[in-house]
């Protein structure tokens, strides 16, 4: 049980369950979409043939079903998931054309499990599910099972590795990178197999087997399912790392807004926007505190456009330049109306133009509060 929980095996495990929780995210936000089902299968099916190649897992099939079950549930499940990962390249390539390509793609799958069957069936009983060695080189059966596997994985991974980098160019800055790792880790898988191959026909071939072959092969297989995970996990985890930051930035934005706010709230009641029923769990969604965040400043800025023909300057802009003036324009403004004034009735622009966004217009906003908090306005 102690292997199970190795280093290498905690950090792989951990990766898989970020990946398939950022996954099953995706498909239910997005049911429709394929190839969101097809990357939640390949992750299960990566991550349960890691499980099956462990020690305990292994024999807990072995005894379940028979000796030789634990391996062949580990290679089985491992080229199901590189077929469906092959699936979501073709299927995003290929478009009227993907049915027939689907059901193509199929038969070498096929192919590669009724080989590792029959290489299974012919294996004598005391040497299923045994490690790849010196000793069993030679075994027909063996040989067979992990050649059938092998060469379907070298298929399937370098036509994975090709699609990802012809997609590769036409990515974001942030899915190129999760890409790339990805791609490092099929090119080192499919080297893997490549070294297993090779160990295998040499074997046949010459007599002699070169165990420096499984030697190379064992560390590239592991070193490329920690770069696959890490790459698919990639852009999810750098995604909900940047929500977080946003979220953040919205809370302590929506508190610093609030002197402001309080201020115009005191002066206009009816900017107020009246509030939604709530359910129970609203408070702690996500998307409650940017609602929250949206709605002070819509009202500030309802606010200040009332407040706007009581004013005789450029308020957000004065606000960068000089806060404190700011507040005192303000101050005079909101006396003016209260002692009812005469005005134009016009209102004036109280953000600056050219803003990208809603942050751009907040910057000047956050001063203005700011300066309001200060000067006791």
């Amino acid at each position: 049980m102690n292997a199970l929980f190795s280093p290498v095996n905690i950090v792989a495990m951990a990766l898989f369950a970020t990946a398939l929780a950022w996954r099953i995210y995706q498909t239910y936000r997005a049911p429709r979409v394929l190839p969101n089902w097809a990357i939640t299968v390949t992750i299960v099916c990566v991550a349960g043939s890691f499980l099956a190649q462990q020690k305990v897992i292994s024999g807990w099939l072995d005894g379940l079903a028979g000796k030789g079950t634990g391996r062949l549930v580990n290679n089985v499940l491992l080229a199901f998931g590189v077929c469906a990962l092959l699936l979501v390249f073709l299927g995003s390539a290929l478009g009227p054309r993907r049915p027939r390509r689907v059901l193509f793609e199929l038969v070498p799958l096929s192919g590669a499990i009724a080989l590792m069957l029959v290489a299974m069936a012919i294996t004598p009983p005391e040497k299923r599910g045994l490690a790849l060695s010196p000793k069993l080189v030679h075994e027909p059966g063996v040989a067979l099972f992990y050649l059938g596997a092998g060469l379907y994985l070298i298929y399937g991974l370098a036509a994975c590795a090709w699609w990802i980098f012809r997609y590769i160019r036409t990515a974001d800055r942030h899915l190129r990178t999760g890409l790339k790792l990805s791609a490092a880790g099929l090119i080192c898988l499919s080297a893997g197999s490549v070294f297993r191959a090779l160990y295998i026909v040499l074997a046949w071939a010459f007599g002699p087997s070169v165990p420096i072959l499984l030697t190379v092969a064992v560390p590239l297989v592991i070193l490329g399912i920690v770069l696959f995970l890490a790459g698919i996990t990639y852009p999810g985890a750098r995604a909900r790392f940047a929500a977080l930051r946003r979220r953040r930035q919205h809370r302590l934005h929506h508190e610093r807004l609030t002197p402001l706010w309080t201020v115009l709230a005191e002066v206009y009641p009816n900017i107020v926007l009246r509030s939604t029923p709530q359910g129970p769990w609203e408070r702690w969604r996500p998307r409650t505190v940017h609602r929250h965040y949206y709605r002070r400043v819509i009202e500030i800025r309802d606010g200040l456009v009332q407040l706007s023909p009581y004013l005789e300057t450029d308020l957000t802009t004065l606000a960068v330049d000089d806060p404190l003036a700011a507040a005192e324009a303000l101050k005079t403004a909101i006396a003016r109306q209260a002692a009812g004034e005469e005005t134009d009735g016009r209102a004036k622009l109280v953000l600056p133009g050219g803003g990208a966004d809603i942050e751009s217009d907040v910057r000047p906003l956050l001063a203005l509060s700011a300066a309001i908090s200060r000067n006791g306005a």
